[in-house]
C-alpha cells in the first residue's frame, strides 16, 4: 500500500505539473477544403482531417502494411492503425499536388493508400468487417470484436481505393462495411439503437454500452462519405443521435472519452473531439456542432480546467491500475 500511494502521488503530481507547464496542443488538423464533396475517379477528395501528425510513426511489415504492437508484445494489422495512415498518406499526395490516375503516376502516398486498401479488401470477412484479435479489458471485451470505427475509416479508405482505381471491388466492399456497421449490436454488427430507431455506432461492443464519442464520429465520416457517393442519406440517423448526445459528453469544464465512465478525457483525445466536432460540422453544414467544438475548445485555454482534467484523468487510470493489480 505503501507503494502504491507513493506511485499514485508522483503520477498525480506529475501529471498536473505537464498540464501547467505544456501548453503545447496535439495536432489534428481539419482538411475540409471543398464545401461540396465529390469522390470520383479523377478527383478523389482529401479526408475531413489530416492525420498525418497522428500516424508519424507508424510502422509497416515486409508487405508495407501497417502493423500494431499489443499488450502481448506481438504486432498484429490493426484495420483503424492501417486506415488511419492509408488516409495520411492520401492526404500528403494531395497536398503536394499529386494523384496520377494511371499506375506508372501514383506517388508513393497513392500507393500506400492502396496498399492498405488492398488489405482491408483481401482480409474482410464473410460480415463485412475485421475481427480483433485482442481483448479490451477496460470494457470487458473478449478478442473477436468488431468496431464501426474500424468500419467507417475503412469504408473511407476503400471509397479511396475505388476512385484511384476504378475497381469495382473496393466499392462493393465499402457497401459491406457498412452494412455490418449499421447491424445492431445484439444481431453481431456494431450500432446501438435509441428508441427513435437512431444508430449510435460502437468503437468497442461492451456491455453495458460505452458510447465512445471519436469512434463514433470517425464511423460517421465513412457513412457520410459512402451517403454522398450513392447519394443517398446513410448518415443522417447517425448525425442526428451523435449531435444531440453531445451535451453528455460535456463536463462543464472539460470533455469525456465515453459514456461509461466518468473520468475525463486526455488532452489528446479532448483536441481530437474539438477537431472531429469542426469537420463533422463543416462536411455536414451544420452550425451546431461547430458551436460544441467552440465551447470545447475554450476549455483546453483554461489552465484551471487542464489541471482538473489531468488530475481527474490520472485518478482513473490508478483506479484501473489497482482494480487490475
Amino acid at each position: 500500500m505503501k507503494d502504491n500511494r507513493a506511485w499514485a502521488g508522483m503520477t498525480l503530481a506529475g501529471m498536473a505539473g505537464k498540464a501547467v507547464r505544456d501548453l503545447r496542443r496535439p495536432s489534428f488538423p481539419v482538411d475540409v477544403t471543398t464545401p461540396t464533396w465529390e469522390m470520383t475517379t479523377d478527383r478523389p477528395s482529401r479526408y475531413p482531417l489530416d492525420l498525418r501528425p497522428m500516424t508519424a510513426g507508424s510502422t509497416l511489415d515486409h508487405e508495407r502494411v501497417v502493423v500494431t504492437r499489443a499488450a502481448t508484445g506481438e504486432t498484429y494489422r490493426n484495420p483503424v492503425s492501417v486506415s488511419l495512415y492509408a488516409l495520411a498518406q492520401h492526404t500528403g499526395a494531395l497536398a503536394a499536388g499529386r494523384h496520377g490516375a494511371a499506375p506508372e503516376e501514383r506517388p508513393p502516398g497513392v500507393q500506400a493508400l492502396l496498399t492498405q486498401a488492398a488489405w482491408l479488401r483481401a482480409s474482410q470477412d464473410g460480415n463485412g468487417g475485421w475481427r480483433y484479435p485482442v481483448p479490451v479489458p477496460r470494457y470487458g471485451v473478449r478478442p473477436g470484436w468488431y468496431s464501426a470505427m474500424a468500419q467507417g475509416l475503412a469504408v473511407s479508405v476503400l471509397l479511396r481505393g475505388y476512385a484511384t482505381t476504378g475497381e469495382r471491388s473496393f466499392l462493393d466492399a465499402s457497401e459491406g462495411a457498412v452494412e455490418l456497421m449499421l447491424r445492431p449490436l445484439d444481431a453481431g454488427g456494431c450500432s446501438h439503437y435509441d428508441q427513435l430507431g437512431r444508430p449510435f455506432p460502437e468503437e468497442c461492443p461492451s456491455d453495458p454500452v460505452s458510447h465512445i464519442l471519436n469512434g463514433a464520429v470517425f464511423a460517421l465520416f465513412g457513412l457520410w462519405e459512402l451517403s454522398r457517393h450513392q447519394n443517398r442519406l446513410l448518415h443522417e440517423g447517425v448525425a442526428d443521435r451523435l449531435r444531440d448526445a453531445l451535451p453528455a459528453f460535456d463536463l462543464g469544464y472539460w470533455t469525456r472519452y465515453d459514456l461509461r465512465h466518468t473520468a475525463p478525457a486526455s488532452l489528446a483525445y479532448h483536441c481530437l473531439h474539438v477537431a472531429l466536432l469542426t469537420a463533422a460540422g463543416r462536411v455536414l453544414a451544420d452550425p451546431r456542432w461547430l458551436a460544441v467544438a467552440r465551447a470545447w475548445d475554450r476549455y483546453t485555454h483554461s489552465p484551471a480546467r487542464r489541471l482538473r482534467a489531468a488530475v481527474g484523468k490520472g485518478r482513473f487510470v490508478l483506479r484501473e491500475h489497482r482494480a487490475r493489480s
